[in-house]
């Protein structure tokens, strides 16, 4: 049993930290998972949910850096009583939001391990239901073999933990990813993205929603075609305003042949309401939102492609300046 119990305990503990460590490096696609989530409880079980949308950034940087510290906590032989609970109690959780997700088949990807690692909804459950059992173990056996000595250095250990947690989300945040697993990173091609795989033509394309449109007609091959710079705006009314006077400062010094435009998911009302107030004289397209939030995590933010291909991408605190943002063109 004591053997069941040490492999189940660095299973546990380092699958959790593995998790959250990829879900810190992008908090912010953990949010709007977790936004998926509340939409449709809202819709199935109580409208409430929704009111919960506006925390989903909040509920994420505590969620990802719980999984971590628990983890940790767990190889560390920390107040097992108290992890082994947490943990499972936050297993119970994760289990019944994969079995929602793969049995109504609401929300297809659980984001378990972000993008880094895609797993369909039963898989995730599975991984989940797993994950009970052992945690169930350790649980049962919680009160065996506890670690009284060192108390004091393995707690200062876990809050230098949570402290370097917190710095990471933050920085993750108010910057980008400082790894970008999703299918819009710099150096994609995106026409070649939405092909089949040459060894596999019956396998799904990486990219299957990049679909740009104007008022009257599609523009997807004209965003496609030279050398673009796309200032990527979500939502226009959630978008930061402030940032807008460093992009615009900008784009008279960028080379001719640089074509710069707006994509935005927000109604041609709001963006033109946007416009109006931040003075952004550029044409403007749409997307889907969610297109749009998988390309940038940044309200607004640069995209810069060349014929296809993603040469740069920029949050709106990292704007360079004009030759910064040439000097990405091979």
């Amino acid at each position: 049993m004591k053997i069941l119990d040490t492999i189940a305990r660095y299973l546990v503990g380092g699958l959790f930290i593995f998790s959250g460590l990829i879900k810190i490096n992008d908090p912010v696609g953990t949010q709007i998972k977790l936004e998926e989530y509340f939409t449709v409880f809202a819709i199935d079980i109580a409208p409430f949910f929704d009111s919960l949308k506006p925390a989903a950034l909040v509920f994420s940087v505590v969620l990802s850096t719980a999984e971590i510290v628990l983890g940790l906590a767990l190889l560390l032989k920390y107040k097992k009583k108290l992890t082994t609970t947490l943990l499972l109690a936050m297993i119970v959780f994760f289990t019944f939001l994969t079995f929602y997700s793969a049995y109504f088949n609401k929300v297809t990807d659980c984001g378990c391990f972000g993008d880094a690692i895609k797993l369909t909804p039963w898989e995730s459950f599975t991984k989940d239901v797993i994950l009970l059992v052992l945690i169930v173990i350790l649980f049962i056996n919680r009160k065996k073999d506890e670690v009284m000595e060192g108390l004091k250095t393995r707690s200062i250990a876990l809050g230098v933990a949570v402290a370097i947690c917190l710095f990471i989300c933050y920085r993750a945040i108010t910057h980008l990813p400082f790894i970008d697993f999703r299918a819009y990173k710099v150096g994609t091609h995106i026409p070649t993205e939405m092909l089949p795989p040459d060894d596999n033509p019956s396998e799904v394309p990486k990219i299957t929603n990049f679909v740009i449109w104007s008022d009257t007609d599609d523009q997807t091959n004209n965003v496609l075609t030279g050398k673009k710079l796309l200032i990527v705006v979500h939502e226009a009314e959630k978008s930061k305003m402030d940032a807008y006077a460093d992009i615009i400062r900008e784009l008279p010094l960028l080379d001719r042949d640089v074509q710069v435009v707006a994509v935005t998911a927000s109604s041609r009302e709001q963006f033109e309401a946007l416009r109006h107030e931040v003075q952004l004289a550029t044409p403007y397209y749409y997307s889907d939102k969610t297109l749009l939030k998988t390309m940038i995590r940044s309200n607004p933010g640069l995209v810069l492609m060349e014929n296809g291909e993603i040469m740069g991408k920029w949050h709106y605190n990292d704007i360079p300046d004009a030759d910064g943002i040439l000097s990405s063109f091979r």
